[in-house]
């Protein structure tokens, strides 16, 4: 079995170990149909999936993308890359086209698995990009240019003598994930096998002890794809502890407690944007029985005082959390995961935790970049770790770090007497809308687009710039809109 403390393992070998030896667990539910898949049948998929990756010449190194919804099988084509050494890179149904474009051609994917609902889209996304993968795999009826996913499921003459990808260089690329930088267009960020399996495995082992207890049988529900590190995260941490999870295309607030009751959810992550849904989803679902939620996590964006006093006081009998972490770190960088930290949550309902021991971390002053010390310093946070990743796919990563090697969050942070951790603000001249980071120079070419449109200027509606902004739609109406010819 794999050690935390193990630097010698893959991430494809850890997985293929934890999938045999939980084999009779359950690993999935899939909501909507009540299908469940224990990580023996899982396992199974997976491996004829790596094997006829490898028939079709697929190998180390090689992009193999998806696109999907959560389902049973979505997960496979993540798992079966790392079984053969190949690097999964995952889009999600919901980004953008821009987006979408530029990561296919930054990417090249030879292989991509895609839902047969974003296929049409797909087709013009990579005409668009000038890529065509070697092989497009569609999960569901496929036209006759494209293959079945279901071929790719067929049983294999050799498959109990498959050998899993090793490697002696644990902090090789495994996977690459997608994160906006300071400026452009979305970058593939490239994170290594040990990683993600010590990101994965070390936090889920410092969760409260009542996660963890052998009475209880941990069974995760969250609702992104594996596009975001909270999704591969929670994927490796549940092989890796053989806990179950249950799989939704969708979140749906009432359908949220349904699912809690119905499958004895234990834990889950709401992100802050379904926070208002699910509080109010609990006031009109009173009766539905909940107790089995013993930890509820929010994070990846700002959460309000108010929100977090609204979750604790609709879920009395969860540990409610609010934790930090970006996908450049490969997860988690501070939550209040210690049992007796965790009434340092009700105190301070704003902060984000205490920053987790194995990262060095300092503070420095936005123009000097010279450390700042004591309780309510702001500055941008920077870390020192060995979880870093490798760096950008193809792009120069050096301004991602400063010359001690501390990695640039982009995030104005400060701590409190009690080392607590508050994000206040970002540096990056970006919005952040239901967890996408949006840059809005990208939505000032879409609003530039319209043909009424001559000028367009994006900035934040914060209070300090409510001023700016009367400006702006002052100059907008009585001097742009005049120059252009109105329609009647």
């Amino acid at each position: 079995m794999y050690s935390f403390s193990d630097t010698r393992y893959s991430l494809g070998s850890a997985l293929y170990a934890h999938m045999k030896y939980f084999r009779n667990r359950i690993a999935q539910y899939e909501d909507e149909t009540d299908y469940v898949d224990t990580y023996g049948a899982l396992l199974t998929r997976c491996v004829r999936v790596a094997m006829k990756l490898q028939e079709l010449g697929i190998g180390e190194d090689d992009i193999v993308s998806a696109c999907t919804h959560n389902h049973r099988n979505s997960c496979v084509p993540f798992i079966a890359s790392t079984f053969i050494g190949a690097i999964p890179a995952t889009f999600d149904p919901g980004l953008s086209d821009i987006d979408t474009v530029s990561l296919l051609r930054l990417m090249q994917p030879k292989v991509i698995f895609i839902s047969q609902e974003k296929l049409k889209d797909f087709e013009t996304y990579m005409e668009k990009a000038q890529v065509k993968p070697a092989y497009t795999i569609v999960f569901g009826e496929s036209r006759g240019q494209y293959m079945s996913f279901d071929e790719f499921l067929k049983p294999q003459i050799k498959e109990r003598q498959f050998k899993i990808y090793e490697t002696s260089n644990p902090k090789k690329t495994a996977v690459v994930m997608f994160s906006s930088g300071t400026t452009g267009l979305p970058k593939g960020i490239c994170l290594n096998h040990y990683a993600l399996l010590k990101q994965s495995g070390s936090f889920r082992d410092d969760c409260p002890e009542i996660i963890n207890s052998d009475t209880v049988d941990s069974v995760l529900l969250l609702y992104p794809t594996l596009y975001w590190i909270s999704a591969v995260g929670i994927l490796i941490g549940a092989v890796l502890k053989g806990e179950a999870k249950v799989l939704c295309r969708s979140f749906n607030a009432k359908r949220f407690f349904e699912i809690v009751e119905k499958y004895k959810v234990t834990m889950s992550f709401v992100p802050p944007y379904y926070i208002h849904e699910v509080v109010v989803g609990r006031a009109e679902n009173k009766d539905v029985d909940i107790r089995s939620l013993k930890v509820l996590a929010t994070g990846s964006a700002h959460v309000s005082a108010n929100q977090m006093a609204d979750m604790m006081a609709a879920f009395p009998g969860s540990y409610v959390i609010n934790g930090y972490g970006q996908t450049e770190v490969a997860g988690v960088i501070s939550c209040l995961y210690d049992p007796e930290d965790l009434e340092l949550q009700r105190k301070k309902p704003t902060t984000v935790g205490k920053i987790i021991s194995h990262y060095q971390w300092k503070i420095v002053d936005l123009e000097t970049e010279k450390p700042v010390t004591g309780p309510y310093k702001k500055g941008e946070l920077r870390l020192k770790t060995d979880l870093h990743m490798n760096g950008y796919y193809k792009m120069d990563s050096s301004d991602a770090f400063d010359s001690e090697g501390y990695l640039r969050t982009g995030d104005v942070a400060f701590v409190d007497e009690d080392n607590c951790l508050y994000i206040d603000d970002r540096i990056k001249e970006m919005f952040k809308y239901r967890g996408w980071h949006v840059l809005p120079a990208i939505v000032e070419e879409v609003v530039m687009a319209h043909p009424a449109v001559k000028e367009a200027a994006v900035i934040g509606k914060d209070v300090v710039c409510l001023v700016i902004q009367w400006l702006v739609y002052y100059i907008y109406y009585t001097v742009i809109i005049d120059s252009i010819s109105r329609p009647e």
